[in-house]
């Protein structure tokens, strides 16, 4: 699945494949494609808005200085630094950047742009990377087989349970049937 995301100068291509997600970046300068392993995806998505402070400290510092030349006789000075003000707040609330971020176990992060138009098909397309890496997660390491070793079995059903792609629940159940027991072992002695 193919997904196009864009912000002002920045576009991007996002393509879901079988056991990666793709990105191709091309900046006003530059350009970057890579690939990062559905292993390194982390299952949170964040939404945020975020405003430029530095813009709107120096509207604000413009905005003193307009009332400092108030209480002397410089009206003109007033008018000036009062609209610069005006114009640096403004610029930085008209410039608010809006992303879903997806974090990676590598440090960096899976960054989509959004505005008030295209929000939705974002968000939606955020939630199916993170549900193709589940998926792919599910089928590496959530396999039963009693031809394999026990113990790394249940390290890669813990692995799943640790990561939040399984609920304790389906993490006994599994292990359960890797065990091959029947039900639910009860508390205290095993079986």
């Amino acid at each position: 699945m193919t997904f196009n995301n864009n912000r002002r100068f920045t576009r991007q291509t996002f393509d879901i494949l079988s056991s990666s997600l793709k990105i191709d970046r091309k900046g006003l300068l530059d350009r970057i494609e890579y690939e990062i392993p559905f292993d390194n995806i982390h299952n949170k998505k964040k939404i945020q808005t975020q405003i430029n402070n530095n813009l709107v400290i120096t509207g604000l510092f413009f905005f003193v200085f307009s009332f400092l030349f108030l209480l002397g006789t410089a009206e003109e000075l007033t008018v000036i630094f009062l609209s610069i003000g005006v114009i640096f707040v403004l610029t930085a609330f008209m410039n608010r950047k809006k992303t879903v971020t997806i974090a990676t176990y590598t440090g960096d992060e899976i960054t989509l742009y959004f505005n008030n138009k295209n929000k939705e098909d974002v968000v939606e397309f955020s939630d199916k990377i993170i549900e193709a890496s589940n998926n792919y997660l599910m089928k590496k390491y959530g396999k039963i087989d009693r031809a394999l070793p026990v113990e790394q079995q249940i390290d890669n059903l813990q692995f799943l349970r640790n990561r939040e792609i399984i609920t304790e629940n389906h993490y006994e159940a599994l292990k359960d049937e890797l065990l091959g027991r029947e039900g639910k072992s009860a508390i205290g002695f095993g079986q």
